[in-house]
């Protein structure tokens, strides 16, 4: 039980109390006004003086003294004092009295109006960085704080989206990373430790040495941006998602033609606000996906549009689609894509082949600033 003055509790028992003690005390107090004012107005036994004889029970008749006006007042100002001390005593006493309820009824009201206050903060001490599955579930009618809590349930809803997002990065980050220095590492280690190894075989090493620098380069750029963009270090401009397509098919044309597949640009013309650098980080790891997974004479698709108030750039492939194991990896290129979809505050969606071949990869992102709704749950290339 907190006492202190300064909890939010004390404060409003004293709000109750006043509140409670002044509209009983000035009740009380306009009682004794209305009795003083009504004593003091009315003419009372007036008969003391007129000499009238009074029957009793027994059938006896006694004669009322005769009194004078000026006694007649005098004994009714005595009987008005009396009557008025009566009533200031037991006025003061219901006062006191009412100022100890006041205060009991107070504490209790703010008590259990402060409830799930006390719960939210109950459930807010306990929630950890590493575990935010904790809600409040706060159950009552839809009132201020229902709408607090259910706010606050929301929000840690967010961060466990976020820390599940970072956690997933972490991962696949360390993963992908180790992959091309272990190539490295035992390339050098082949060829260092083989004595006949010549020119020939330093260069094959070198070249292979060099692929994968280049590989873990673009991995810590993709990084780069998304950390940029997390920090709110990259400027946000109006970036025309149509050109980016079209700038990003045609350098991966190449690329395709060497595997046997077709790239094909499908745009709309539409702008958005974002970071062009990490955007293009973004459409590029979705590509080279696409790329990798696709077979040969198949065509891969990339465009960009908007629906519903949200702009989008995509890839769509007929490959054999993402791993249905939500625990499976999905690497870390998508990983990137993820954080910068929700950097943008939109969301990575992910859509499979009508046959149960290929996948849709959305990159949603708000096309307005007011954007309120949830992104589309369907692929937008149908609508192109």
């Amino acid at each position: 039980m907190n006492l202190s003055w300064q909890s939010i509790r004390f404060r409003l028992s004293v709000q109750y109390s006043a509140l409670v003690f002044g509209l009983g005390g000035a009740l009380l107090g306009l009682v004794y006004l209305a009795i003083q004012s009504g004593l003091s107005s009315q003419e009372m036994m007036t008969h003391l003086w007129e000499g009238r004889v009074v029957t009793l029970d027994g059938g006896a008749e006694v004669v009322l003294p005769h009194y004078s006006e000026s006694e007649v007042q005098a004994i009714e100002s005595i009987y008005n004092q009396i009557v008025l001390d009566e009533v200031a005593r037991f006025t003061i006493m219901a006062i006191v009295i009412l100022f100890l309820l006041s205060l009991i009824v107070g504490w209790v009201m703010s008590g259990r109006v402060l409830k799930p206050v006390g719960e939210i903060t109950s459930v807010a001490r306990e929630i950890q960085a590493s575990d935010l599955s904790r809600r409040i579930a706060l159950e009552g009618p839809d009132d201020e704080l229902k709408r607090l809590a259910d706010t606050f349930d929301e929000m840690l809803q967010r961060l466990d989206t976020a820390f599940a997002s970072q956690r997933q990065l972490m991962a696949d980050t360390s993963h992908d990373l180790r992959t091309p220095l272990t190539v490295i590492r035992s390339n050098i280690e082949l060829v260092a430790d083989d004595p006949a190894a010549g020119v020939a075989e330093w260069r094959e090493a070198g070249d292979v040495i060099r692929r994968n620098a280049e590989r873990m380069s673009e991995m810590i750029a993709g990084l780069l941006a998304t950390a940029r963009m997390q920090t709110g270090q990259a400027k946000s401009v109006q970036v025309d998602l149509a050109a980016l397509v079209e700038g990003k098919v045609a350098d991966f044309a190449p690329v395709a033609a060497q595997r046997d597949l077709t790239i094909v640009a499908r745009s709309e013309p539409v702008a958005a606000l974002g970071v062009e650098v990490a955007l293009d980080r973004a459409l590029a790891n979705l590509i080279e996906n696409a790329l990798k997974v696709a077979p040969r004479g198949s065509v891969v698709n990339v465009g960009s549009g908007v629906s519903e108030g949200w702009a989008w750039i995509g890839v769509s492939d007929v490959g054999p689609g993402l791993p249905a194991e939500p625990g499976d990896r999905v690497g870390l290129g998508l990983s990137i894509v993820t954080q910068v979809a929700e950097s943008h505050g939109g969301s990575l969606g992910t859509f499979p082949g009508s046959d149960g071949r290929g996948t849709t990869m959305v990159v949603w992102i708000p096309a307005e600033s007011e954007t309120t709704t949830p992104p589309p749950g369907f692929s937008p290339f149908t609508d192109i």
